[in-house]
């Protein structure tokens, strides 16, 4: 990676810690433009160019909506309801959780590793303190937010086992996470979710880069949600959060989706595990304590 490509990385990840300290909305979807004008030389670099413009197109449309319809109704205080649901679609464009999810395994499956974990990751980052700021301002959207996020986890779990692309599937899958994030975010769980999620991915991807199969099946484990991984210990808490709030059906489907998406991951852990032939123990030893650790959540 030459000098000018960790400049772009650089604002990428610089540009949401700066949003945290803005105070207003409008500077903050300013910083998320920065990081996403940031993101493109490095997806230049590594990633096919009918992707590159899939994802410049996707993103302009659903930044130009979100500005219009940020303003209009949190601004100029035109509550009509046609006003916030186009708001909640540009987010889930920016997002890539459902119904803005269609982009998201096609994207994937055609940027490098370092560019698909940006991608999942850090640029998530806005769009979730946008649609957790909204939560906070607006009770209304609650049952919207469980209906999308339900929906989300289900349609990632079918587009998972549709998948033969590792990049593909994890682009399957952060749409089945984003949904549970978006449950988490309706009991104040978003945020240990998302790092936790990020976490598991960063790893992953390191794994990926190092061709460390062994690593990478310990990280599918985790990310399937199997006991006594992190991603387990978080749904736990959800689903907890969920019985507690009496919400019984989104329960069973949370659960439900959850099991289907658990073939996906165990057909990749089987194809890690017929590749994997040296290990890194160490690297190993660390990111299962990390996860083993996940358990004091519960507390």
């Amino acid at each position: 990676m030459n000098s000018s490509s960790i400049m772009f990385l650089f604002f990428v990840l610089f540009s949401p810690l700066v949003s945290i300290l803005l105070n207003d909305w409008i500077f903050s979807w300013g910083m998320m433009e920065v990081s996403m004008i940031c993101l493109f030389p490095l997806l230049l670099s590594d990633s096919s160019k009918e992707s590159m413009l899939k994802y410049f197109l996707i993103q302009s449309l659903a930044s130009m909506f979100m500005l219009i319809s940020g303003v209009l109704y949190f601004n100029l205080y035109e509550q009509e309801y046609i006003f916030y649901i186009l708001f909640l679609m540009s987010l889930s464009l920016k997002i890539g959780f459902f119904p803005g999810h269609f982009w998201v395994p096609s994207v994937m499956s055609s940027v490098g590793m370092i560019s698909m974990m940006l991608l999942l990751g850090p640029m998530k980052f806005i769009p979730l303190a946008f649609f957790n700021l909204s939560f906070q301002i607006l009770d209304k959207i609650l049952f919207t937010v469980l209906i999308l996020a339900v929906f989300s986890t289900i349609v990632g779990a079918i587009l998972g086992n549709n998948q033969t692309s590792i990049r593909s599937m994890l682009g399957s899958s952060s749409i089945s996470h984003s949904g549970w994030m978006m449950v988490a975010m309706c009991y104040n769980w978003l945020w240990m979710y998302f790092f936790s999620y990020l976490l598991i991915l960063m790893f992953f991807c390191v794994s990926f880069f190092y061709q460390q199969y062994f690593s990478m099946m310990i990280n599918i484990v985790s990310l399937s949600g199997i006991p006594p991984f992190l991603v387990f210990i978080l749904k736990m808490k959800v689903l907890m959060f969920l019985s507690s709030s009496m919400e019984y059906l989104m329960f069973v489907v949370l659960i439900l989706s959850s099991i289907f998406s658990l073939v996906f991951y165990l057909k990749f852990f089987y194809s890690f595990l017929l590749m994997s032939k040296n290990y890194n123990y160490f690297s190993i030893l660390v990111f299962s304590l990390l996860n083993v650790l996940g358990i004091f959540v519960l507390f």
